[in-house]
C-alpha cells in the first residue's frame, strides 16, 4: 500500500552534509533511529545518497507510524522517496514559497 507522510526536517541536515537542497523524488530508506535523544520509538528517514545522518523523522502523531513501526520490528526493509509539494491554501498565503517536505513509501 502506498503511503505518505509528512517529514520533520532535521535542521542539521544541511549542515552535516553540505546540501542546500534536496532533489526532488530523491530515494530514502526508513528505520527506527535508536540514538534520537527525544524519542526512544522515532522513525528516522535517511537519502541514500547521505546515510550518515538522518533527513528527518516521522512525526509522532503520523498516521503511518504505528504502521511503520509493526513492519520494522518484523524486519522489513522500507524505502521510499523525497517529494516537495505545494502547501495547502492556508499555508500559501502565509510564506508562497515554501514547499512541503513529504516522504513515500511502500507497505
Amino acid at each position: 500500500m502506498r503511503r505518505v507522510s509528512n517529514l520533520a526536517f532535521n535542521q542539521e541536515f544541511p549542515i552535516c552534509t553540505g546540501l542546500t537542497g534536496i532533489p526532488q523524488e530523491s530515494p530514502v530508506y526508513i528505520r527506527r533511529d535508536r540514538h534520537n535523544p527525544f524519542d526512544p520509538d522515532a522513525v528516522g528517514v535517511w537519502l541514500e545518497i547521505h546515510p550518515e545522518v538522518a533527513l528527518g523523522w516521522l512525526y509522532r502523531k503520523d498516521t503511518n507510524r504505528p504502521v511503520v513501526l509493526a513492519a520494522l520490528d518484523q524486519g522489513k526493509a522500507i524505502t521510499g522517496r523525497v517529494q516537495l509539494r505545494n502547501p495547502g491554501p492556508g499555508a500559501a498565503s502565509a510564506n508562497p514559497r515554501a514547499r512541503q517536505k513529504v516522504v513515500v513509501f511502500w507497505l
